[in-house]
């Protein structure tokens, strides 16, 4: 520690030299900067995690009736069934799901009517799976969007993962729900 005071002092009491520290200092700088365009380092401000559970998002035309609404519901159900990483699915047509941090950003817990649905679909626990819910849910979209999607005309389906952020009213009713009810 003493020898790099005694190596600051002395290059910091010559003028040439601090203009040089300054330099290398702002160089250094400017290189930690780029490592995150590059991709040196990546980072996220949010990072991806592996949840357990994310939400498909049914939107219909507005004049979409409740039974079109259902029959596109029982399509993405009878796909997901199939999936065997799935445990649970919870639908609520008509309405949006028990109130989530997913749920707060995006409104869903607002939406009402006849051409609105929400499916909740709950996954094995991350520890057990191969494949992370984020690949799951891009591997998935597709799928359903070419089976499901054109049974009404300008279906809108998304595939919504939770975002990382505190916890709500939704685990409680969750955890409540898959005691009462499994398939």
């Amino acid at each position: 520690m003493k020898t790099f005071e005694a190596l600051l002092r002395w290059a910091l009491s010559r003028s040439y030299m601090k203009f040089l520290v300054i330099f290398f200092t702002l160089v250094v700088f400017g290189l930690t900067l780029a490592m995150f365009p590059t991709q040196i380092v990546k980072a996220k401000m949010l990072p991806g995690k592996s949840a357990d559970t994310f939400s498909i998002y049914l939107d219909l035309p507005p004049n979409a009736s409740h039974f079109e609404t259902t029959q596109v519901a029982k399509c993405i159900l009878e796909v997901l069934s199939t999936e065997k990483e799935v445990t649970m699915l919870n639908t609520y047509i008509g309405m949006g799901s028990p109130l989530d941090y997913a749920g707060l950003v995006k409104g869903s817990g607002l939406k009402m009517g006849e051409n609105v649905a929400e499916i909740v679909v709950n996954l094995t626990p991350k520890e057990s799976r191969d494949e992370s819910s984020e690949l799951m849910v891009h591997r998935i979209r597709p799928i359903l969007q070419s089976k499901c999607s054109n049974i009404v005309e300008n279906s809108s389906i998304k595939l919504v993962e939770e975002p990382a952020g505190p916890p709500v009213l939704a685990d409680i009713v969750w955890n409540y729900m898959e005691i009462t009810t499994r398939f």
